[in-house]
């Protein structure tokens, strides 16, 4: 691991406030984070316990165990090679526009600037979705307290209509907000704690479940049986219904390039960032394994999973796994809802990670003059240090996304497929930027990925088409009003109000990033320069 060593040691001492400036930025935000905090950041934005939970439900309706345990080796190992594509790029430019002042650089004066404006609004869609998916995860566990600790459905229990699963949902939203507010050493300390109660909370969760667990399912049923559920998919096709079960363990597994939106608040961001973003898709591949079979193993009797009279009345296949094995080992489910304290306290720290990304992604698309309320979303408080404007304008973003859940039983599956979608054609644009326009003109910056960068780059790009393509199909047939996907639809409306703004107006006065292609000729082709310590992390042993 002697390359990780220099890696990480690589231009330690260059002034990141001086870099950022010869990217076009004046520092603002508060440069406060080291690799620990930003991985807090990333990790817990990340979350796997908080998104497979969320997804868990649908991923069983759609192939069982198959597609719970395998879809999450499938799509992490196709992250793992979306999130080198992106380092390299978060390497070279690290600047808190992320994908957005990307894809304005390496489109050049040509395309830049349509490249960064499309992207810019994407990106901020796909950062809403994935918060309102996260908070909406949270409403779904506090409704499932509610009836739980009331007794259960089988048992008389108060079960909440989707009006108070809403309310519930804005709750959490109010409440990341103001998280999100005051002062970046409160994030620092929410961050931090995060990470480790992740790890000790997923710990604990995964040894005590099987250890309580009366009776355990055998390795060939979790490793080998696939089981969708054609009543309540309609789809009859078992291959097309295993693409569809991708989208549980694909939004678990998105959103980390949070790493490199933090980068002007992070200390060496050229280095730290990749390494942070890396390390994020491979412990949360462990942790999210870990977790699954933990379930998995431990179900109690398979058709209660998602039982309309089971006691989580068919909410929750997590809980009621849990619940199942309380009442089994011990007469009755109290303990259950300390145990499921663990995906619960998880889900609030991701949610409040996921709003802080959100607000820097809004922050800095609004700082280049992109919206017309520009001047308010790029206000850094000067006690706080906080976008504070950016906060709220994306949290009463991600409560209007989550409105439709009021009448649309499958609201979460579009939610998480706006996140998705949004996210990855935002990843899209500026990897086959880097394999066109910028291809010859691309400097790495301390994180290198040598002759691996090219084949690497084109697997990230067919990924993200395929992804794009298959989480915008509708997920229930026939489609009907209550059960339509969405998500193309936000992303419609999305794409419409980007390119007619742009046809009619932005076209005119929007340049870009900062600088976004001002410097770009034949000699000034890069962001940072690698320096004497390159790492060529494809020749790593």
């Amino acid at each position: 691991m002697g390359w990780l060593d220099n890696l990480i040691h690589a231009k330690a001492g260059q002034d990141d406030a001086a870099q950022l400036e010869r990217l076009g930025y004046q520092q603002e935000l508060s440069r406060h984070l080291n690799l620990f905090r930003n991985f807090a950041v990333c990790f817990s934005f990340l979350s796997p316990i908080t998104g497979l939970t969320g997804t868990f439900s649908y991923t069983w309706l759609y192939g069982g165990p198959v597609a719970i345990v395998w879809g999450w080796v499938l799509v992490t190992v196709m992250n793992l090679i979306v999130g080198l594509a992106l380092s390299e790029m978060a390497s070279a430019f690290p600047t808190a526009g992320g994908v957005f002042f990307w894809s304005g650089r390496m489109g050049g004066r040509k395309y830049g600037p349509v490249a960064a404006w499309i992207v810019g609004f994407f990106s901020v869609l796909g950062e809403i979705g994935c918060t309102a998916g996260v908070t909406y995860t949270t409403a779904i566990i506090v409704s499932q307290y509610v009836l739980l600790g009331s007794g259960g459905a089988d048992n008389g229990g108060t079960m909440l209509d989707q009006r108070g699963i809403v309310g519930i949902y804005i709750g959490v939203e109010i409440f990341i907000g103001l998280l999100n507010t005051f002062s970046v050493k409160l994030l620092d300390m929410v961050g931090e704690a995060s990470v480790w109660f992740h790890v000790l909370g997923v710990t604990a969760f995964v040894i005590i479940l099987p250890a309580l667990a009366p009776h355990h399912q055998k390795a060939s049923w979790v490793f080998t049986k696939f089981l969708p559920d054609e009543s309540y998919t309609g789809i009859a096709n078992p291959g097309f219904s295993f693409m569809l079960a991708l989208l549980g363990s694909q939004w678990a597994m998105v959103g980390y390039d949070a790493a490199a939106h933090m980068s002007e608040e992070t200390q060496n961001a050229a280095v730290v960032g990749p390494i942070s973003l890396i390390a994020t898709i491979l412990s949360g591949f462990v942790v999210g394994l870990a977790y699954v079979l933990s379930l998995l193993f431990s179900v109690q009797k398979r058709t209660n999973v998602l039982s309309a009279d089971a006691a989580t009345a068919g909410g929750s296949a997590p809980m009621q796994i849990v619940w199942d094995v309380f009442v089994n080992r011990f007469g009755n489910g109290a303990g259950a809802l300390g145990l499921f304290v663990v995906p619960l306290v998880c889900s609030l720290f991701c949610g409040a990670a996921c709003l802080t990304t959100c607000s820097r992604v809004m922050w800095a698309f609004s700082r280049d003059g992109t919206l017309k309320v520009s001047k308010l979303l790029r206000t850094v408080h000067p006690t706080w240090k906080t976008p504070v404007y950016a906060v709220w304008a994306s949290v009463l973003a991600q409560i209007l996304v989550g409105l439709p859940a009021l009448y649309n039983y499958t609201a979460f599956a579009a939610i998480t497929s706006i996140g998705v979608i949004g996210l990855y054609i935002s990843y899209l644009v500026p990897l086959v930027l880097r394999m066109t326009v910028y291809r010859t003109k691309f400097k790495p910056g301390p994180f290198n990925l040598g002759a691996a960068s090219g084949p690497v780059n084109l697997i990230a790009i067919a990924w993200a088409c395929l992804a794009i393509v298959l989480f915008a199909l509708p997920q229930v047939y026939p489609v009907t009003a209550l059960n339509l996907n969405y998500a193309p639809v936000a992303v419609g409306i999305t794409l419409a109000i980007a390119g007619v703004w742009w046809v009619l107006d932005a076209n005119t006065w929007f340049r870009g990033p900062r600088d976004g292609w001002g410097a770009e000729d034949d000699s000034a082709e890069g962001g940072v320069e690698a320096g004497a310590k390159d790492v060529d992390v494809s020749a790593a042993t």
